[in-house]
C-alpha cells in the first residue's frame, strides 16, 4: 500500500515487523534512507495516503469494534500530521473503511462497509469525506448488489472522474 509524496520524495506505507506485531505506517525517502516509524500503538494501522497539507490520512483499529460475520477488527479511517502526531478520527462508521486516496479536489474517496438499511453482506460503497472529517457523503454504489464492493479508487486528474477495482464482497475481481 505505498504512497508517494506530491514532491515524489518520500513513500508513506504500513509493515508489520513480525507475524506477532500490529501494521504500523512507516515512511521513508525514495533512496531507501531515513526510514521513520508513524504510528507506534498496538492497533493496527494501514493504508495511509498523503494529504495535500502534508499529513497523512490512514486506516486503524484503535477503536475498539468487530465485524459481524468474523473476529477481524474494523479499522476506520483517522488522520495524522506528517510526523504521525496530532492523530484524528474522521470517520465513524461502526464497520469497515478501506483504501483512501485524495481527489483533485482535496477530499478524501475511500470505500465505506456498513450493514445500515442494506443486506449484510453486499454494498461495499465509494464515500467521500473532507480532510478534517466534515461533510461526508455516498460518492457511488450505495445500492449496487453486484458487483458488490468498490475499491482503491483513484482521481483521474484533470477530470470529475474516478477509476477503482470492482469486486464481489467474496469472489473474483472484475
Amino acid at each position: 500500500d505505498c504512497n508517494i509524496s506530491y514532491d515524489g520524495k518520500q513513500i508513506l506505507f504500513s509493515w508489520k515487523k513480525s507475524p506477532k506485531e500490529e501494521f504500523q505506517v512507516y515512511r521513508i525517502n525514495v533512496d531507501g534512507s531515513g526510514l521513520l516509524c508513524l504510528t507506534d500503538t498496538s492497533s493496527s494501522n494501514i493504508n495511509p495516503c498523503w494529504l495535500p497539507d502534508g499529513g497523512f490520512a490512514f486506516l486503524s483499529d484503535r477503536k475498539p469494534a468487530y465485524a459481524y460475520c468474523m473476529t477481524s477488527t474494523v479499522p476506520i479511517l483517522y488522520r495524522a500530521d506528517k510526523d504521525g502526531k496530532k492523530v484524528n478520527k474522521l470517520s465513524s462508521n461502526y464497520l469497515n473503511d478501506f483504501t483512501p486516496s485524495v481527489m483533485d479536489d482535496g477530499k478524501i474517496i475511500y470505500s465505506r462497509w456498513e450493514y445500515v438499511d442494506r443486506p449484510a453482506i453486499p454494498i461495499q460503497s465509494l464515500w467521500t469525506i473532507n480532510q478534517d472529517g466534515t461533510n461526508v457523503s455516498g460518492y457511488f454504489g450505495n445500492r449496487v448488489l453486484s458487483p458488490a464492493t468498490f475499491m482503491e479508487a483513484r482521481s483521474i486528474p484533470g477530470t470529475k472522474n474516478v477509476i477503482c477495482t470492482m469486486t464481489a464482497h467474496n469472489g473474483p475481481c472484475r
